[in-house]
């Protein structure tokens, strides 16, 4: 078996044998077929955040929506064995690493059979209902959801992205469809939500494996626990950084339901929900991303990091007047969750970090072998989000002022990212001050258009009125270029 350390990024370089770059066409369409199960996913989501606050009470609500936040985080269990096989697999047919996907689900099962069958013990024993059953379910889900994550990472490797972008979209259709039928026979308990994703998961699970059939490779497996131990620590940082991601984008909640009652929890559940149409579209953007640049040549790379990050400067100013719509439907819809409109409001404004850091931070850390310098930030970001939830929520007990505390820490870590990279993204002051003009504008306009007029139909055009002629005056060649991306997918679709 060749060494992972000959692969790829240990030392901060691609394979030696790389694509020399990559066609217009191949990105745009592999985002156009990614963002087509982005949108699946965002309709889905959509009814997912009206339709289950309908089914169940406030309380359950927040007891189901507690299980996904902790959900969130089963990756960790697997160790970075998938970020680790996704750095090893990426650019590569998957005919060459089929073997290898048979080996690292082998060495999965028995590594979570270790991890996860003593810690439900000693949590029946030890954690009091209802907090205990949540636990259990977790860290039950935690199989499922890192063997569906791992095949995944086969099919992302290999470039196949439309079952990766059917596997993005399924799992919540898949849930929100049977929840829905359940609830015609009987109103749903957190208990009975948590059992029904489970089974939308283990659905896409046998999706995933009939895909990339697995078991096809297994004549040629190789022995599982060396396989496995150099995986995880190629992926080790990665999985760090990532879990410290997603616990920097979590702290308000984490705070809040500690420190909270569970229909303040809710509330301010709700409206993190709210932001699964632009964090969905983030995940997708990245996959494709990550894939592509890593075939571009080292001096190409600052040029692609510039576009990309106007790019998704553009995308987040166009798409604010999201919220808006979203203010209508919650009114009408859901008049028991009137305090999360205020905080969905705050952290989209927040988007454009996380964006950013997803993006366009993690792939050039992971790159250039500087998942350690990324941890580190992220380990000092997570103290700052923590530190300033608890304050905010302790102190004065307002979800507001937990909801600016996130965004605020999440602009200081961008920042910190965007000075860690600048030798290798080519970015200056002249750049971070343009990104920062443009956000504050695009905020100012937002409130304005927010306060000046409770009609939806003035809304969005006083809002577009605002922005548009700066984003065009501003970044005109990042326009010409996405009309001549656009182009080029309409012509390789043919």
């Amino acid at each position: 078996m060749a060494s992972i350390e000959a692969t790829r990024l240990t030392e901060g370089k691609i394979r030696e044998d790389p694509p020399q770059g990559v066609s217009l066409g191949a990105v745009a369409r592999d985002i156009a077929t990614m963002g087509g199960g982005t949108a699946l996913a965002a309709v889905f989501n959509v009814l997912l955040v009206f339709l289950i606050p309908r089914l169940v009470g406030v309380e359950d609500f927040g007891y189901w929506r507690l299980f996904l936040l902790y959900a969130g985080f089963v990756g960790f269990l697997h160790m970075g064995l998938a970020e680790g096989t996704l750095l090893r697999w990426a650019g590569r047919p998957l005919e060459e690493f089929r073997h290898e996907v048979a080996t690292s689900i082998k060495f999965m099962f028995w590594q979570h059979l270790a991890l996860v069958v003593p810690a439900c013990l000693i949590v029946a024993l030890l954690v009091p209902s209802p907090m205990g059953l949540i636990v259990i379910a977790v860290l039950m889900f935690a199989l499922i959801m890192n063997l569906a994550a791992l095949l995944q990472c086969g099919l992302q490797g290999a470039r196949q992205f439309k079952p990766v972008a059917l596997a993005t979209a399924s799992p919540v259709g898949v849930f929100v469809l049977i929840a829905f039928l359940w609830h015609l026979r009987a109103v749903p308990s957190f208990r009975g939500l948590i059992v029904l994703y489970c089974a939308s998961w283990a659905f896409v699970l046998i999706y995933l494996w009939i895909r990339v059939r697995p078991q096809q490779g297994a004549y040629g497996l190789v022995p599982a626990w060396p396989f496995g131990k150099e995986c995880i620590l190629l992926g080790w940082p990665i999985v760090l950084a990532n879990c410290g991601l997603g616990l920097v984008q979590s702290a308000d909640r984490i705070v809040v339901s500690s420190a909270l009652p569970i229909r303040d929890f809710a509330q301010y559940s709700l409206a993190s929900s709210m932001m699964f149409v632009p964090v969905t579209a983030i995940a997708a953007v990245y996959r494709v991303f990550f894939s592509h640049v890593a075939a571009v040549e080292h001096e190409g790379r600052a040029r692609v990091y510039g576009h990309a990050s106007k790019f998704l400067l553009i995308a987040w100013s166009l798409l604010l007047p999201y919220f808006f719509v979203l203010e209508v439907f919650v009114r009408r819809f859901l008049p028991m969750y009137p305090a999360a409109l205020p905080v969905a409001g705050i952290l989209l404004v927040g988007v454009i970090f996380l964006a950013g850091i997803q993006i366009l931070h993690m792939s050039f850390a992971y790159l250039y072998g500087r998942q350690r310098q990324f941890l580190s930030l992220t380990i000092g970001a997570l103290l700052v989000s923590f530190s300033v939830a608890l304050v905010m929520t302790v102190w004065l007990h307002s979800l507001v002022a937990v909801a600016l505390g996130q965004v605020a820490a999440l602009a200081l870590w961008w920042f910190m990212n965007e000075w860690n990279l600048r030798e290798t993204s080519g970015q200056r002051w002249k750049n971070w001050l343009q990104v920062l003009s443009v956000v504050g504008w695009s905020a100012v306009s937002y409130c304005l258009a927010l306060w000046f007029t409770p009609y939806l139909g003035w809304r969005i055009p006083i809002y577009y009125a605002l922005v548009v002629a700066i984003l065009w005056f501003s970044f005109r060649e990042e326009f010409r270029l996405c009309l001549k991306m656009l182009r080029a997918s309409a012509v390789s679709l043919r």
